[in-house]
């Protein structure tokens, strides 16, 4: 009697859950996703966009509807924390194109979904020449036959870009700066 009581619940179970319609997320996307290759390949260019911009990579790969996130730069900038960076494909590009150059190392690539990816990179230059350790979720769109950068959304250590930068910035009373305190005692890139 137990037995067949525990395959009838099973049964009924089973039954109840074959009737349900499944949540969207077991459904078959369409979406094209990309290759490993190509994801490669726009890692690169995310880091040429950043570090080596030129008007023809922008205009290339850049989407129409970009869009870059980063509390970090808004720190700077004084924009509101949580809103946009750069709203729209023009200012970003506009602001590239005036940007200076300096070097970018893309440390690792730790998660890829079909079209987003994130990746760690740090960057050294300036004044204090310390390295700036960032985070980056880059969203991709294929447009035009391309695969093109939709999104950018970055963080990364705000206080030491600012030092590379030429600024200051005091921290429980002692005052930071591109050579003080003593640079012996600060992180130097690898």
């Amino acid at each position: 009697m137990r037995v067949s009581s525990i395959l009838l619940a099973a049964t009924a179970c089973t039954s109840a859950v074959q009737g349900l319609a499944l949540p969207s997320i077991f459904h078959r996307q369409e979406t094209k996703c990309m290759t490993a290759k190509e994801t490669e390949e726009m890692v690169e260019i995310y880091r040429k966009l950043i570090a080596e911009y030129t008007e023809e990579l922008g205009e290339k790969y850049v989407a129409k509807d970009f869009i870059d996130l980063s509390d970090s730069i808004n720190t700077f900038i004084h924009l509101p924390l949580g809103g946009p960076t750069f709203p729209d494909r023009a200012t970003f590009l506009d602001v590239q194109s005036w940007n200076m150059h300096f070097p970018v190392k893309i440390l690792s690539v730790d998660a890829v979904q079909c079209n987003t990816v994130a990746l760690q990179w740090v960057a050294s230059f300036g004044e204090a020449n310390l390295p700036s350790k960032g985070l980056t979720i880059m969203k991709t769109i294929f447009e035009d036959g391309i695969w093109k950068v939709l999104e950018i959304v970055v963080e990364f250590n705000a206080l030491t870009w600012l030092l590379n930068m030429g600024g200051s910035y005091e921290w429980e009373g002692v005052t930071y700066t591109a050579d003080s305190p003593d640079p012996a005692t600060l992180p130097k890139a690898p």
